[in-house]
């Protein structure tokens, strides 16, 4: 039995699982785990798979609050579902559950256009517009020069905008830059209710950067980031 992650007894998600197999659920007092059956080949994580697994909790966060639970989560049976993880650990589980109860994640990611920042940092900066008109210009200079200005104006993006998202939210995750140009890779945990304000803010702070940045928000979602529990994690 592949299991997604974990819900209220009671709910009906109405999704196809990996391979295609019929999404269930296996019931334990108040709890359920959202299942499907798997055949006993090692699970890969292959794209359509992690596809897949999200697809579910996002039709099972739909309908109510989600543990989620990380990709390869497999137990050997119905039964070794309750024993094993339901029923041994049911008390915790059920905490986990009314803790999540009502909250979302959104996922943000931020990076700066090139064309736009370079054409700023050039207007702003005498020193390195001059070095770029010089015919003797030290390329390896200029490089340093524009990286540390980039690097500057990313410090200052990323901090106005986890000071500004963070007003709406519970809880952060903020990942390191990939990226030169990437502004912030951030989680935020926060109310249903508050989503739309987040929203708004989100939309507010890309306005101010003055076309200079591209923004994505992905969510609202189960909260992947903010979800860990001994030995099983969320994904």
């Amino acid at each position: 039995m592949y299991v997604y992650g974990l819900t209220a007894s009671g709910s009906t998600i109405d999704a196809p699982g990996i391979g295609d197999a019929p999404v269930s659920t296996i019931e334990h007092g108040e709890l359920a785990a959202v299942v499907s059956r798997i055949g006993s080949t090692p699970l890969r994580a292959k794209r359509r798979d992690l596809l897949r697994h999200s697809d579910v909790l996002q039709r099972a966060f739909a309908a109510g609050p989600v543990v989620p639970l990380r990709f390869g989560t497999v137990f050997e049976s119905e039964d070794a579902v309750v024993t094993n993880l339901l029923g041994a650990r049911y008390e915790e589980l059920v905490a986990l559950l009314q803790r999540v109860e009502g909250l979302a994640e959104l996922r943000v990611r931020a990076t700066f256009l090139e064309d736009e920042l370079l054409t700023e940092i050039v207007r702003e900066d005498r020193r390195i517009a001059q070095m770029r008109q010089a015919r003797d210009a030290n390329p390896v200079a200029l490089g340093e020069a524009v990286a540390h200005a980039v690097a500057s104006k990313r410090l200052q993006a990323a901090d106005e905008a986890v000071a500004t998202l963070s007003a709406h939210a519970i809880d952060v995750r903020v990942d390191e830059p990939r990226e030169e140009l990437e502004v912030i890779r951030g989680s935020f945990l926060l109310a249903q209710r508050d989503v739309s304000a987040f929203e708004r803010s989100a939309e507010q702070f890309a306005k101010r950067q003055g076309g200079r940045l591209s923004m994505d928000l992905v969510g609202p979602m189960p909260p992947h980031s903010f979800v860990a529990f001994d030995g099983l994690r969320g994904a």
